[in-house]
């Protein structure tokens, strides 16, 4: 085969093509300005179908419903490592579990990962709850983590992790690092079976309502309202409401904010949103 497919482009008209595609099976809003990314992303699967150009794609993907797994794997955005964002943590550590413990004991604690790439937030949140357990040995805890892409869940159902991902644990709080992740002689990380059991992975695009029978006390959606229009952000937030208990809490991403945004959530602190009270949403 000939090397031409690596100087073909996106015109402009298959590029907007290219968007309501993306758009259609992921629900991620993409600029034109990222032009050079999609190529970029798409490029290899020209190569591995022996495809000369992006209309061929376009024309492979509609025709071959098995393609759209891959293509959502392709056009997703999957880096994240342990820890990322020390300050939820500790309010997750010290402030949180330890108020829903009071008034819960007896309860198992619920908590979703609504974004969960290759499982570093999960297995991190495990380290955290495997923790409090310490302290709390009747505390219970079970972790749902969920990604719109296959492939990227396939790792996180391993959960095996590089040196990359866990060297933010490792320098922020070397306490945890050393009681609860683990090195094979491969230089492959892992956390503690104890916590491992209590982690489960599911595809799950957040478009649909989640079919779990728990209603959570925690969700994790960082970093994942930003490649949504204000429309899609306020679907995604009202499913994510339905799954909630009253007096759960929901924790956004660094560059996320709810409040242009008619949703059913008020601010707590940055990152951090309950549910309004029933009798507020009333009045609104």
């Amino acid at each position: 085969m000939s090397d031409e497919y690596l100087n073909c482009e996106l015109n402009e008209s298959l590029l907007v093509e290219f968007i309501k595609l993306v758009h259609k099976y992921t629900g991620i809003t993409i600029s034109a300005s990222r032009k050079t990314m999609l190529q970029g992303r798409i490029r290899p699967r020209l190569r591995d179908l022996n495809l000369l150009n992006y209309k061929e794609y376009k024309i492979y993907l509609e025709s071959h419903p098995e393609e759209v797994p891959m293509f959502i794997d392709l056009i997703t955005t999957n880096e994240t490592y342990f820890y990322r964002t020390p300050r939820i943590w500790k309010f997750i550590e010290m402030e949180f579990i330890p108020n829903w413990i009071s008034v819960n004991q007896g309860s198992t604690f619920n908590a979703w990962s609504a974004a969960a790439s290759s499982g570093e937030e999960a297995c991190t949140l495990g380290v955290i709850l495997q923790h409090i357990k310490s302290k709390y040995p009747s505390f219970k805890y079970q972790i749902d983590g969920t990604d719109i892409s296959g492939e990227i869940l396939s790792y996180a159902e391993k959960g095996e992790f590089s040196e990359r991902s866990v060297s933010f644990l490792k320098k922020e709080r070397e306490d945890l690092f050393s009681k609860y992740i683990r090195q094979s002689e491969a230089g492959i990380y892992s956390v503690l079976s104890e916590i491992r059991k209590n982690v489960k992975f599911q595809k799950h695009n957040l478009f649909d309502i989640s079919k779990s029978t728990n209603k959570y006390d925690l969700v994790l959606m960082r970093n994942v309202l930003i490649y949504f229009n204000a429309n899609d952000q306020e679907k995604v937030l009202s499913n994510i409401k339905h799954t909630m208990k009253q007096d759960a809490f929901l924790i956004i991403g660094e560059s996320e904010s709810l409040n242009r945004l008619d949703t059913p959530f008020e601010f707590k602190t940055p990152l951090i949103y309950t549910l309004k009270s029933k009798q507020k949403e009333k009045v609104a």
